[in-house]
């Protein structure tokens, strides 16, 4: 639970920062077992590449997203010889303990103050967090599907009510999907598709109301943001609907419409999970026509975007993880994000190989965690 009060000098209810005030781990990744006490500010993992860095921020981010950072499956985040990894947290507010646990054999089971959660993704809310790493570059360069996991983990921390569509809109496209591969082998009554078509449409037209109404405040930040990194240069940031479903009726409409072809195929082409984020650089696909540096500059400029837009939704921050982002942009980009560390945000947590990258002021100023073979060092 995030306490709110009143500012006094804006006249509006602001919520308090969120924050971690500690990091426990027990068989993750490299980590046999750690407890680690975090501040609000900066704080500084360093160290030699391969030593648990990324596995410190990787926790977090699981805690805040109830995914893993690198997309990896969840049993590659067990350690090796062991059957079950735990990440649990402590939040600065009221001390709300977080927890999850991962298992060969089980769905990823989470806890709020140690009570169950029916699903993992409840936690999620609870430690909105921004990731910046090496793994971001396919959310310009990538898939479709890339862009759609970008809108939907930072729509689903901001808004319970768009996490439950998905939820609900998920299983309706499963539950469907199933009906056409059976279709394949024998006739199926219109009966059984229309009820799961109701679901896809009710649902899925609600995705593409929250996106849409996220991406009118959120193309105008990313666009001043990559304007201030690559000296004018111009980013556009649009919704690109696969259909033109918008209204529940519509939807269901086409998908009626395309079922017996759909049949042939086994899959639902129709619906917000075909949808993509159509980013141009200058009016060119930046996909496709983008440098790799225009692409760089577009991820960071998405993803301060993000920040922007979390802070003024919640009322506050989000935590900010940077995982070794020195190595893949240059001075300005670097410059640009060290400035929001230092003035915009209440808790960050980054890393390097070297303290000489983040300068003395980082040094003077933050927490610094020295991190060797799995083992944390507070100096």
């Amino acid at each position: 639970m995030i306490s709110v009060s009143e500012d006094s000098s804006m006249g509006k209810a602001v919520r308090a920062p969120f924050s971690l005030v500690r990091l426990r781990l027990t068989d993750f990744r490299n980590y046999a077992s750690v407890d680690v006490d975090l501040r609000e500010g900066l704080n500084l993992a360093i160290g030699p590449n391969g030593q648990g860095k990324t596995n410190l921020l990787e926790a977090i981010y699981l805690l805040g997203t109830s995914r893993l950072l690198r997309g990896t499956r969840d049993l590659e985040a067990v350690r090796e010889g062991t059957v079950r990894a735990r990440a649990e947290g402590t939040l600065a507010e009221f001390g709300t303990e977080l927890a999850i646990e991962l298992e060969a054999g089980t769905r990823k089971r989470a806890t709020l103050n140690g009570v169950g959660l029916k699903r993992a993704s409840d936690l999620m809310g609870r430690l909105p967090v921004v990731a910046f790493s090496a793994a971001d570059l396919p959310v310009v360069s990538g898939q479709p599907s890339e862009r759609r996991l970008f809108l939907d983990l930072h729509l689903a921390q901001l808004y319970p009510a768009y996490r439950e569509h998905l939820t609900q809109y998920k299983r309706a496209l499963e539950q469907r999907n199933a009906l056409l591969k059976l279709g394949q082998d024998r006739s199926m009554p219109d009966e059984l598709y229309e009820s799961w078509e109701a679901l896809l449409a009710d649902h899925g037209a609600s995705l593409r109301q929250f996106r849409r109404a996220f991406l009118e405040d959120f193309e105008p930040e990313a666009r001043s943001a990559h304007a201030e990194l690559a000296e004018g240069e111009r980013l556009g940031v649009t919704y690109d609907p696969h259909d033109a479903g918008d209204t529940a009726d519509a939807l269901a409409q086409s998908l009626a419409e395309h079922r017996r072809s759909e049949v042939a195929r086994g899959t639902t082409g129709i619906g917000p999970h075909r949808d993509d984020l159509a980013l141009t650089i200058e009016g060119r696909e930046a996909r496709h026509f983008g440098s790799q540096g225009q692409q760089r500059t577009a991820v960071v400029s998405l993803k301060l975007a993000v920040l922007a837009c979390t802070e003024r939704i919640l009322g506050a921050p989000p935590i900010l993880l940077l995982d070794d982002v020195f190595s893949d942009l240059d001075k300005v980009r670097q410059s640009h994000l060290l400035e929001r560390v230092r003035t915009g945000c209440s808790q960050v947590l980054l890393t390097c190989t070297d303290a000489a990258q983040v300068g003395s002021w980082a040094m003077e100023a933050g927490r610094v965690m020295r991190v060797l073979a799995g083992t944390v060092t507070i100096e």
